[in-house]
């Protein structure tokens, strides 16, 4: 998170904050853009035209419009009163949900490899549909992997993180989609960060129960929606495609303890100006490279998912509350 809204997340009470930064529709929309690398201030969004003047980090200018045009977004430069478009990807846009997250706690810009990292517990999973069990590492594939997904237990506290801090995080580039296979030293990159209890606010973008195909062995290739893992994914900023996502992944043996953890009652997020606040586990998902620049920004996960809260009435509101 930017300097700036640390300052004021920590001194402003909440009703303040809100009053900073709800406009007239009670939605949330980020409001100022950061220059990190020489921008130009464009007349449109092209290059078509001279530009009216460069900009050097870290001038801070005022978003327009969330969503962007060609990969610009329209910004106002009060310094000069100039209109103009600048480049998406040599500026930040700062996350009013961010800033929401953060009154009166700290957000982390990067993760620290020294965080604990609980141990997971896994057990065995029974299927509320069917008379079907499934094992802590599920049934073959990544086992490895498997295991951590399906932990069960929940952390007593949450490292609060910027978006960022998640998806800057490195991995090694090119390896087998199985960890099983993979070198130690290559192993040791993951495990500096994987396991950290982790709490992030973003926009979200999908929400997709695994039940297509024939499963997954993490879940010993069951189908029915209370037996799979739920694919979802957030964003920074609102108007983003999956694209540029986190994954996020409720599994059923966190939410058969969770009933009101619905598609139906997660729909008004979906795609909306308001921001959901994710806690769970850090974890890193080697089987989907091939998703990278599709479905997701980075293979690294919040999964699984251990509390849903959304923002509703000018407040953060546990899901397991909503009626």
């Amino acid at each position: 998170m930017h300097p700036k809204l640390v300052r004021v997340a920590r001194s402003l009470t909440g009703v303040l904050a809100l009053g900073l930064v709800l406009g007239s529709s009670g939605t949330l929309s980020a409001q100022t853009v950061v220059v990190k690398r020489n921008v130009n201030l464009r007349r449109d969004p092209s290059t078509n035209q001279t530009p009216y003047r460069l900009l050097l980090p870290p001038e801070e200018l005022t978003l327009r419009d969330t969503v962007k045009t060609n990969n610009y977004y329209h910004v106002y430069r009060a310094e000069s009163d100039e209109d103009g478009w600048v480049w998406a990807n040599n500026v930040q846009v700062l996350q009013v949900g961010d800033l929401l997250a953060t009154v009166g706690t700290a957000v982390f810009e990067t993760i620290d490899s020294m965080w604990i990292k609980p141990p997971p517990v896994a057990g065995t999973f029974e299927s509320p549909v069917r008379n079907l069990t499934c094992g802590p590492v599920g049934d073959g594939g990544d086992t490895a992997t498997n295991r951590l997904k399906n932990r069960t237990d929940i952390s007593s506290s949450h490292r609060d993180v910027s978006f960022n801090a998640i998806a800057d995080l490195p991995y090694p580039a090119t390896l087998s989609t199985s960890r099983l296979a993979w070198p130690a030293e290559s192993l040791a990159v993951v495990l500096r960060y994987e396991g950290v209890p982790v709490r992030v606010a973003g926009y979200l973008v999908a929400i997709k129960p695994q039940t297509g195909g024939s499963g997954e062995s993490t879940n010993c290739h069951m189908t029915r929606s209370s037996e799979v893992d739920w694919h979802m994914a957030v964003v920074a900023t609102p108007g983003e495609g999956e694209a540029e996502s986190i994954v996020i992944e409720p599994t059923p043996r966190i939410r058969i303890r969770h009933p009101r953890w619905t598609v139906a009652r997660l729909r008004p997020w979906l795609d909306a100006g308001n921001p959901v606040r994710i806690s769970g586990w850090l974890l890193f998902d080697p089987s989907h490279r091939n998703h990278l620049g599709r479905y997701r920004k980075t293979l690294w996960e919040i999964h699984p998912i251990t509390k849903i809260e959304v923002w509703q009435n000018d407040g953060w509101v546990d899901v397991d509350d909503l009626p």
